[in-house]
């Protein structure tokens, strides 16, 4: 009896540490995109799903300003005619959730299709169902056969069978033992290694080759026009089909003047293989640069670039000359890096790309952009809250080392009430001294 109780007792203990998702796994995370359509920032959520066919649950959240528009969703799958259709309509100036229900009927990549203003955007994302690791089973099946052989013993201790007794109690310790060792290293109690960088392909996939195209030649300041990057593989010459969100979005899109006086930060519809598009506008005259970041499949993320020129008169803008960025040390030297701290005002920030703020940075000549996401709100281990939560004190803090001398144009990016802001900095840069 004194084994069994000593059994039971340590079983109790170890039962009550070892967490239920041990075994039990949660489901798949959800799917978060951001999408720059009918002149809104739209940040969509796609639920994971626990069965197909199932319900899929689709979030949309715009950002301010919100226009009066209907949006029409469609999620299709791959590999067959399986389409599933909901339309929502946004309320002038109500930035908040838009909850769509849609269903599914099978797993795989899917596409998630967008009809806006008379704008269409195809995004691709995976249906995939939670699966018991190979571990889990085994810590069941090791929890199973120790319940079992407790239950026995007890049944032979009652029948005065104390060496049969003793035998099944010391079997189900060993048996516990084994499933808490399992659970204790099982992959969902060991915390995930996030890559840096995707694998590289090992047939040495080259990056895309990209080109510039706007639906106006000759695109007036003021006017809106549409910007089309269009993407093909280097070696092969053909579309690509195969990117990949990176940041919570196809691409992301930035444009800014030659003076660093204009910025915009977009992220493109795929409108076919191998094409993204943007509408946008610009305020003035002049020439302007073009960056574009996406990611392929097993290659990484990779940076095109161009430039066009707008005609036609200044646009009456009234600026406010940009401030020093707050940097520590105060003196910025080339190749040494810095920490940059930034006030986002009164009450906390909301997640915008998975993180609490955005650094974007551009040398004068235009040869050079960089892109950083504040430090807290990039190390935490837990799944980011979506757009819609205060989840981030409103200290924003960054680091970035500066490659050369020079003055930069910096623009800092954070959400709060659903709202973007966005604030331009500038830096002058030192050489380094011997």
């Amino acid at each position: 009896m004194r084994v069994l109780v000593t059994v039971l007792m340590t079983a109790a203990v170890v039962a009550g540490g070892v967490p239920a998702t041990a075994h039990a796994p949660a489901p798949d995370a959800d799917t978060v995109l951001a999408q720059t359509i009918a002149g809104m920032e739209v940040t969509l959520a796609v639920r994971g799903t626990g069965q197909v066919p199932g319900p899929l649950r689709v979030d949309l959240i715009p950002h301010t300003p919100v226009r009066a528009v209907p949006i029409e969703v469609t999620v299709r799958s791959h590999t067959s005619a399986t389409v599933a259709a909901d339309s929502v309509r946004f309320d002038r100036d109500s930035a908040r959730t838009y909850p769509l229900l849609l269903s599914v009927r099978e797993k795989g990549p899917h596409w998630l299709e967008l009809r806006a203003d008379g704008e269409f955007s195809q995004l691709p994302f995976q249906v995939k169902l939670p699966r018991a690791a190979p571990s889990e089973l085994w810590v069941s099946w090791a929890f199973g056969v120790a319940a079992v052989l407790m239950f026995t013993a007890f049944g032979a201790a009652a029948l005065n069978s104390r060496a049969i007794a003793v035998v099944l109690g010391s079997a189900a310790g060993v048996a516990l033992v084994v499933g808490v060792t399992l659970a204790v290293v099982s992959p969902r109690m060991m915390p995930a290694t996030v890559p840096l960088t995707a694998a590289a392909d090992p047939a040495g996939r080259p990056y895309a080759q990209s080109k510039i195209v706007l639906s106006d030649p000759h695109p007036v300041a003021g006017e809106p026009f549409t910007l089309r990057i269009l993407l093909v593989d280097g070696a092969t010459g053909r579309p690509l089909d195969d990117l990949v969100p990176h940041h919570q979005a196809l691409a992301h899109l930035v444009v800014t003047s030659a003076d660093g006086a204009t910025f915009q930060h977009l992220h493109p519809r795929r409108t076919a293989s191998g094409r993204l598009e943007a509408r946008l506008a610009v305020p003035g005259p002049g020439a302007y640069l073009v960056s574009v970041e996406f990611e392929r499949d097993g290659a990484g993320s990779q940076l095109a670039s161009g430039r066009f020129d707008v005609a036609g008169p200044p646009a009456p803008v009234r600026m406010t000359a940009p401030a020093r960025l707050p940097t520590t040390p105060r003196q910025v030297v080339a190749t040494r890096p810095v920490s940059i701290t930034v006030k986002a005002g009164p009450g906390r920030v909301q997640p915008w790309l998975g993180m609490a703020g955005h650094l974007i940075v551009r040398d004068r000549q235009g040869g050079f952009l960089g892109h950083a996401h504040e430090l807290g709100s990039m190390t935490t281990t837990a799944t980011p809250p979506d757009d819609t939560v205060h989840a981030y004190a409103p200290t924003l803090r960054f680091a970035f080392t500066f490659p050369e001398p020079g003055r930069y144009f910096v623009w800092v990016q954070y959400a709060r009430d659903l709202r973007i802001t966005t604030t331009p900095y500038v830096v002058d840069v030192r050489a380094q001294t011997a």
